[in-house]
């Protein structure tokens, strides 16, 4: 079976500087990538390029079997492609009504209003089928306009940050129903996002868009158990960011946190020479203790069913949020730190 989307060796230029540059990337039919990367990092433009929105500098982009542009002479259009495509801004037509949003990129004559209306149901607008979309909440908006994205029956499904303008509520609903079409469609989507949320709901793999390039291209819980990069470290959702001071001890790295000094397993050979690192960790890596590291408990909330204790450790600026069963004691309390969960990645002031 031939991939859904195939980018090979693909630049993207923006006001005649280079933003993307050698992205390789494919997608098999039924998964959804995440497409991540700081603001403008380039993840629109290389969205653009894909949809055939703008071209590329070089480097070549085939939607299943058909190449639709290879920087040169070849080039789709973008109407041809068999994309659905979904925006931040919902992009619907004002001066039609939801069912005529839908219905114009049916195809097929025969059965269009029928054919758009089974679509807005399936969405839960058909309701609002009759009204203009400026009478519509953000939800019911995006809605529609996902149910337009599919009225053309796309090979790939293209989303840039859709969820971004939407309350809470809404988008944890509207990911769940996405992922559900995914699944059981069989239908491949990139998504753009920074979003953690969208990555845990949405992600089969997450590809990561730095400096130009794409830097990493793994499942999620993969880029959480050992994130390539500071930026997928705090994407995964872990804490830290700390800077460290650290050293290479033979095949482990040694560093000096809140005072005390802890050897962190294997950890040399990501320090590339550096005398310092970004140390980051997942919340359960560190722990109230009877014995450990000492530390200040300035105070506690509760939050998806622990309690969250806040400690000041000694050198860090910031209050280190530590995970507990029950309400922790304020005042001094020991932290118990597991070393071989912690993450190093080299600091280099230059750089």
């Amino acid at each position: 079976m031939s991939a859904a989307l195939a980018i090979d060796g693909v630049a993207v230029q923006r006001g005649g500087r280079l933003v993307v540059e050698d992205a390789a990337l494919s997608l098999s039919p039924g998964e959804c990538v995440v497409l991540a990367g700081e603001s403008g990092s380039g993840k629109t433009s290389l969205l653009r390029v894909i949809g055939g929105l703008d071209r590329p500098a070089r480097g070549a982009i085939r939607i299943g079997d058909v190449l639709v542009d290879d920087a040169a002479a070849t080039f789709v259009r973008p109407e041809a492609r068999g994309l659905g495509m979904v925006f931040q801004d919902f992009a619907l037509w004002p001066h039609l009504s939801v069912l005529e949003n839908v219905a114009v990129v049916i195809r097929d004559r025969a059965g269009r209003e029928r054919k758009a209306l089974a679509l807005l149901d399936q969405f839960g607008v058909a309701a609002c089928a009759g009204r203009l979309p400026a009478t519509l909440s953000g939800g019911q908006q995006q809605r529609v306009g996902l149910a337009r994205a599919l009225a053309a029956a796309p090979r790939l499904l293209m989303l840039d940050e859709p969820f971004s303008s939407l309350d809470v509520e809404t988008r944890e609903t509207l990911r769940t129903e996405l992922r559900a079409l995914i699944v059981e469609t069989g239908l491949a989507a990139l998504c753009i996002s920074h979003d953690p949320a969208d990555i845990a709901r949405l992600a089969d793999r997450v590809a990561i868009l730095e400096d130009r390039r794409l830097t990493a291209c793994a499942t999620p819980d993969a880029m959480f158990a050992r994130p390539a990069t500071p930026y997928a470290a705090r994407l995964a959702g872990l804490c830290g960011g700390v800077l460290v001071p650290v050293r290479a001890a033979g095949d482990d790295a040694a560093i000096v946190f809140g005072g005390t000094p802890l050897g962190i397993p294997g950890g040399a050979s990501r320090l590339a020479g550096a005398a310092q690192a970004l140390l980051f960790w997942p919340r359960g890596a560190m722990s109230l203790a009877a014995e450990g590291m000492p530390a200040t408990c300035i105070g506690a909330h509760f939050e998806a069913g622990h309690w969250q204790a806040l400690l000041r450790i000694d050198g860090l600026a910031a209050p280190v949020p530590v995970q507990c069963e029950t309400p922790p004691p304020r005042g001094v309390v020991a932290l118990h730190v597991a070393a071989d969960r912690l993450h190093l990645f080299p600091f280099n002031p230059a750089g």
